[in-house]
């Protein structure tokens, strides 16, 4: 049998609803046992997909727990001018996930897995670096050249500041956010490092 274009989108397809349904079935999981009780079998069984295809797409199982995880953090909008509304549009996405539905306990259990896993860890400061370490950077250097801010700033300070109440609050404190925690982090870092 000769296999066609249209053969081969329709397994593309096939492979992205399977991908879509694991993942899905994963931050099920993730709400309801958490990392240290995860079940791929019950991953498996509601996702309507064989372990051999969870194996295949993901070794390591806890990088899908990360990923699916991920998966709830809206993309990032930057739409402010002000300072303050830059650097806290960085993390909103983040506490938008947190705050909705199952997100705190899915994210919290991402965290665990990331820890435990040096694949999974990876993927997470792999995401952190786009989406929040590259982007303050860029951001606290431009606010440098303006003498907003000073030049000898410790962007890895930065991102504690910044994210580190967050994974506290999560994997510790288990409780949620304060309102307009984005905003009050981002106030902090710029009353932190004022010219």
């Amino acid at each position: 049998m000769a296999v066609t274009s249209e053969t081969t989108s329709s397994n593309i397809r096939s492979r992205e609803d399977a991908r879509i349904r694991i993942l899905s079935a994963t931050r099920d999981e993730l709400a309801e046992s958490g990392w240290r009780k995860f079940s791929v079998d019950k991953v498996s069984r509601n996702a309507k997909a064989s372990k051999q295809t969870i194996y295949r797409t993901w070794p390591a199982i806890s990088n899908m727990c990360v990923e699916a995880a991920l998966e709830l953090i809206p993309p990032l909008h930057q739409q402010g001018r002000d300072p303050v509304e830059r650097i806290s549009e960085l993390i909103l996405p983040l506490e938008t996930a947190i705050r909705s539905g199952s997100g705190h306990s899915i994210i919290r259990a991402a965290l665990i897995a990331a820890s435990d896993d040096a694949a999974a860890g990876e993927t997470l400061r792999h995401w952190l670096k786009t989406h929040i370490r590259g982007p303050l950077r860029m951001i606290m250097a431009e606010l440098a050249t303006r003498k907003v801010v000073r030049r000898d700033i410790d962007l890895d300070t930065a991102m504690e500041l910044l994210t580190g109440p967050i994974w506290a609050k999560i994997l510790i404190m288990r409780g949620p956010l304060p309102d307009n925690f984005s905003r009050q982090q981002a106030e902090l870092i710029l009353r932190e490092y004022a010219a």
